[in-house]
């Protein structure tokens, strides 16, 4: 049980601030803002536990999913500049920018997870 909880934990903050609208003030779609977060934070509270087995070092592993939440911020953000310049047309740009939400995700779960095993 006492595994269970910061798996709980690392799920639902990512997923409740999507669900409040902060993903769609940073920059998220209206109609996919919490569907990424859904699917992207369990990919990263996953990837964190297999990650925590090979590495000890709470820090590296924060440093980690730091890189990854900021590499996925500025792809969603390019993806979104794109494909709003090009009234919708670029399909590549709005790829990014849904598959960067998705990684906000995937950080977001495995950066709160890794923190909380330390």
């Amino acid at each position: 049980m006492i595994r269970l909880i910061p798996t709980l934990i690392a799920l639902f903050i990512p997923i409740g601030l999507a669900w409040l609208g902060l993903s769609k003030t940073l920059g998220a779609h209206i109609s996919w803002d919490v569907k990424t977060i859904i699917i992207g934070a369990p990919l990263g509270v996953i990837l964190s536990f297999f990650l925590a087995e090979k590495w000890d070092d709470w820090l590296k592993r924060t440093v980690v999913w730091i890189a990854l939440l900021i590499a996925a911020y500025v792809l969603a953000l390019y993806g979104k500049t794109v494909f709003v310049q090009s009234y919708g047309d670029n399909q590549m740009a709005g790829k990014l920018w849904y598959f960067g939400w998705i990684a906000m995700g995937t950080g977001a779960g495995g950066l709160i997870y890794s923190a909380l095993k330390r």
